[in-house]
């Protein structure tokens, strides 16, 4: 079974944990890492990064407001991130081997950063901003589709335009760069998602 990531519309669960409850000090200190890296590379400070329990195979979350379209925030899976650090790689790496997921030097911090980066833009979001780089991101996105000289993407990524914006902010942020990654990061910062 593939991870599944989607957004929640609307109220986000009623029971949420702080990542301090996370229970393994090195998987703590890797989210923190990466939430703090995301926000470094492209000056995004995230308001709500929460850890719920969430349904088999769901990774993460991101939450946009009901009917606004605006980010509110993610939420982690607390049962995989209260696993050991070898056991949360090792499900990581079975997404790059069998080409699913877009490698990265950073497996525990590859769910974290995809999550910010539907929380910085995907198809949902309704701000001026977003629907401004929409438009751009589609046309990088269309461009890397006819692309066959591309390198270091997994299967996710075609999916459609959220999930190759996530997970080619991921690589750029955690992996190889290349000119897809510079691309989306120019249009982040120049339309200040």
């Amino acid at each position: 079974m593939q991870p599944k990531d989607f957004d929640y519309k609307g109220k986000e669960p009623s029971k949420t944990y702080a990542l301090a409850s996370i229970k393994e000090p090195d998987v703590y200190r890797e989210v923190k890492s990466a939430v703090s890296r995301f926000e470094s590379v492209l000056g995004i400070r995230q308001k709500s990064v929460r850890l719920a329990d969430l349904p088999e195979g769901t990774l993460g979350v991101h939450f946009t407001s009901a009917g606004e379209g605006k980010s509110v925030g993610i939420l982690l899976n607390r049962k995989l991130f209260n696993q050991k650090r070898r056991d949360i790689e090792a499900q990581t790496r079975k997404g790059y081997e069998s080409g699913w997921s877009t490698r990265t030097h950073k497996p525990i911090a590859h769910t974290v950063t995809h999550e910010l980066a539907h929380a910085t833009w995907n198809q949902h979001l309704k701000s001026p901003a977003a629907r401004e780089a929409g438009a751009k991101i589609t046309k990088v996105y269309n461009a890397w589709l006819k692309d066959k000289k591309r390198k270091g993407y997994g299967k996710y990524a075609h999916t459609n335009v959220s999930e190759f914006f996530a997970e080619t902010i991921t690589k750029g942020i955690h992996g190889t760069k290349d000119k897809y990654t510079r691309a989306l990061f120019g249009i982040v910062k120049k339309h200040k998602l």
